[in-house]
């Protein structure tokens, strides 16, 4: 952006200083119109750059959103890959992406803890069902009952996890 505003104002002078050369030999202009127009180059080197600087500075704080951008980013392709315990650091940069990246967190804290409990009912389950068939095995009906019943309460808990899940 930079490079291009030095190349147009440099053509801009260019073509009004050779205007003014061969204007100057058709008719001579006091001294007020000749300050005038040695000046209009200028004058338009001096709005571009303007309009340089305001483009420059506009793109200044896009940098203070990037880098936490980047790192909800790299946040969610951590979470893709099934970490579930680390969190996105909240700075106080700005208003809305700490109050995403607080989202995000929570989000990812309740997920945790609805994996964490199809954890223990999966490892409560994987206990009663080696219960179960020992009991089995020595052909004792009532606890093979029982352990069938227990993991039917499980399932149901499971269930009432799932149902918080929507896929």
């Amino acid at each position: 952006m930079a490079i291009s505003a030095v190349i147009l104002s440099a053509s801009v002078i260019i073509y009004f200083n050779s205007a003014l050369f061969t204007e100057r030999l058709s008719c001579v202009y006091n001294s007020l119109e000749l300050a005038a127009m040695t000046l209009v180059p200028y004058m338009i080197s001096a709005a571009v750059a303007a309009i340089t600087a305001i483009g420059i500075l506009a793109m200044v704080p896009m940098r203070r959103i990037f880098e936490p951008a980047l790192e909800i980013k790299m946040r969610l392709h951590k979470l893709a890959c099934g970490d579930l315990t680390s969190r996105v650091p909240i700075k106080r940069k700005n208003n809305q992406l700490m109050e995403v990246v607080s989202e995000l967190n929570d989000t990812i804290g309740a997920l945790g803890h609805q994996i964490a409990e199809w954890k223990l009912m999966n490892r409560k389950q994987w206990d009663i069902l080696q219960r179960a068939r020992q009991a089995a095995a020595r052909n004792d009906c009532k606890n093979v009952k029982r352990y069938v019943e227990q993991m039917e309460d499980n399932w149901r808990e499971i269930a009432k996890i799932e149902e918080t899940l929507v896929t």
